[in-house]
C-alpha cells in the first residue's frame, strides 16, 4: 500500500470541516502521528470532533541512503502543489467545494440542474502540520495568494480557516535558522547535510528565507480580513523538552523559532520534537490543547463579533493553562 497521497481516516455524518495532517521531513503519513499503536487522528480525534472529515497526507521525503545522490528529488513547493491538487480533486468529487476548473463548463451546470444541487458547500479546511510539514502548509498559503480565482490552489487556500503548527521552524533564532534546523533533522537520522542535499529537498537557506518572510505577511492579511469567512486562525505549538540524540540530547526547534509573533496564538507542549505530534490518550496535555485549537477554528465566523470571538463569554470557553481556549461544553456551535 502506498504511503503517499491522501488517506481518509474519518468521515463523520454531516461533516462540516476537513482536517488535513501533514508530516515533516523524514516523517510518515501514519507513523508520525502514532504512539504505542494509537494513531490519534483516527483513534482519538473523531470522538472529540465527530462532525469532521479527516485526512492524512503523505509525500516522499525518503532518503534511502546516506549519500546525497540518493536524496529524493522533491521540494516544498512541489509537495504543496501536489497536496492542493489531490485535496481539491477529493473535495470536488465529494461535492464539498466548487471546482473552479469544471464549474465554468456547461456540462457542470447541466449536472447541477439534473441533481437539483446548484449550491455546493465550500467546506472549511484546517491544516495540522508537524515540523517542516508546516512549511509545506505555509507554501500553500503563499501560492494561493499568487494564484487566480479559477485555480485549484486558490480553491484550497480561500477555504482554509485554521493552521495548527507543531514544532515548525519559521524564523531564525539565537540558535539556528530554518535551514540549519533542517540540517539538524537530517543529521539526527544520520543523513548527509551538505547544501546540495538541502537544495534537492527544497529546504536550503535561500528558499526557506524567502518563504518565511512571505508567509507572515500573507497570514496576517488573512487573519485581519474584514470578511469573517476569509480569516485564518493560526496556532503555534513548540516543544519544551530536548530530543535524545546519541548519548546526549538537543533542542531541535527553539521556542522563538517555532512562533510568529503577532500572527496567532503560541503555546508550549511538554514533549520533544518527535513526540510533540504523538498522543496516546485524550488526557494528554498536547492532545487537549490541539483539540481546543480545532474547536476554536470551528466556531462560525459570523456567530460572534471578532471581539467576542477573541474574548469568549464565561461558560462557553475557559482559558487553558497554556493561554489557549478550552471548550467546556461538548456541543458544537454550527
Amino acid at each position: 500500500m502506498s504511503r503517499y497521497g491522501l488517506m481518509q481516516v474519518h468521515d463523520g455524518e454531516n461533516a462540516k470541516v476537513d482536517v488535513v495532517f501533514l508530516h515533516g521531513l523524514r516523517g510518515d503519513r501514519e507513523e508520525t502521528w502514532t504512539q504505542d499503536g494509537v494513531l490519534w487522528p483516527k483513534d482519538l480525534l473523531p470522538q472529540d470532533i465527530p462532525e469532521s472529515r479527516i485526512f492524512l497526507f503523505g509525500y516522499d521525503t525518503g532518503i534511502t541512503h546516506r549519500d546525497q545522490s540518493s536524496v529524493t528529488k522533491t521540494e516544498i513547493h512541489s509537495d504543496a502543489e501536489d497536496l492542493c491538487a489531490k485535496l481539491a480533486a477529493e473535495r470536488s468529487n465529494t461535492n464539498t467545494v466548487r471546482d473552479p476548473e469544471f464549474q465554468a463548463s456547461s456540462t457542470y451546470y447541466m449536472l447541477l440542474l439534473a441533481a437539483d444541487c446548484r449550491e455546493q458547500e465550500d467546506r472549511p479546511i484546517i491544516f495540522i502540520a508537524h515540523s517542516l510539514g508546516g512549511l509545506v502548509a505555509a507554501q500553500i498559503v503563499v501560492h494561493g495568494e499568487q494564484r487566480t480565482e479559477d485555480s485549484r490552489t486558490k480553491s484550497i487556500t480561500k477555504n482554509l480557516r485554521g493552521m495548527i503548527f507543531l514544532g515548525t521552524p519559521f524564523q531564525g533564532s539565537s540558535a539556528a535558522k530554518p535551514a540549519e534546523i533542517a540540517r539538524r533533522i537530517l543529521k539526527f537520522f544520520g543523513i548527509d547535510t551538505q547544501e546540495h542535499t538541502l537544495k534537492l529537498l527544497g529546504v536550503d537557506s535561500e528558499r526557506l528565507d524567502e518563504l518565511t518572510k512571505a508567509f507572515p505577511n500573507v497570514l496576517n492579511k488573512r487573519r485581519t480580513s474584514k470578511d469573517p469567512k476569509d480569516r485564518i486562525e493560526a496556532f503555534f505549538f513548540y516543544e519544551t523538552l530536548k530530543t535524545g540524540w546519541g548519548r546526549g540530547s538537543i533542542q531541535v526547534v527553539e521556542a522563538d523559532s517555532a512562533q510568529l509573533p503577532g500572527c496567532g496564538e503560541a503555546a508550549p507542549i511538554r514533549a520533544d520534537h518527535v513526540k510533540i505530534c504523538k498522543f496516546k490518550t485524550v488526557k494528554d496535555e498536547g492532545y487537549s490543547v490541539v483539540v481546543a485549537a480545532i474547536r476554536k477554528v470551528m466556531l462560525p465566523p459570523d456567530a460572534f463579533s471578532s471581539q467576542v470571538r477573541n474574548n469568549p463569554p464565561p461558560g462557553l470557553l475557559q482559558p487553558a493553562p497554556q493561554g489557549l481556549y478550552r471548550i467546556v461544553d461538548t456541543v458544537f456551535l454550527f
